[in-house]
């Protein structure tokens, strides 16, 4: 794979991934959810001034402290490895980011890792947070525990994050 084969993660969609990563562990989940990164999405100084008045905070707090579902991810086998000896951590199906102090990695459940993928999909040279937001509302409309995180009125999220 090539450098021009990769997308470019923007500094802020690594921030709000951090920002998610360390409320879940803030709320004592082994996984980030879908939860944690709208509370992500809330904690970034562009997006979150923006959409904090359309997302019920709330509703997205008690989510996100009561996100202790199983995560619906797999560990990924390890390859040949020597009788004995053990991996030196476990790989999963999904992606991990450190929290904002750097000192834990968070892997994310398979809903957040679903909808960190969807905002890739809509990434166009470098993937930054805006993409994640516009996945966040494209899920919303088929998935109901989504639209009930963000609200009833997830265009109007779209219109206010497109004026950024």
């Amino acid at each position: 794979m090539t450098d021009a084969d990769q997308l470019r993660l923007e500094a802020d969609l690594i921030g709000v991934m951090r920002a998610a990563a360390s409320s879940a562990v803030a709320n004592g989940a082994a996984f980030v959810a879908p939860a944690h990164v709208v509370l992500g999405l809330l904690a970034d100084a562009r997006i979150g001034p923006v959409v904090a008045p359309l997302i019920p905070r709330e509703h997205v707090e008690s989510a996100a402290a009561a996100s202790g579902k199983l995560p619906d991810v797999a560990e990924v086998p390890e390859g040949a490895i020597p009788e004995g000896e053990h991996p030196p951590f476990a790989r999963r199906d999904t992606i991990a980011f450190l929290t904002r102090d750097g000192k834990l990695s968070m892997y994310l459940d398979a809903d957040a890792f679903h909808l960190y993928l969807e905002g890739a999909r809509r990434a166009r040279g470098a993937y930054d947070a805006k993409n994640l937001v516009h996945a966040l509302i494209a899920e919303a409309v088929k998935e109901q525990t989504l639209m009930a995180l963000i609200g009833s009125e997830p265009q109007r999220i779209g219109a206010a994050i497109d004026a950024l």
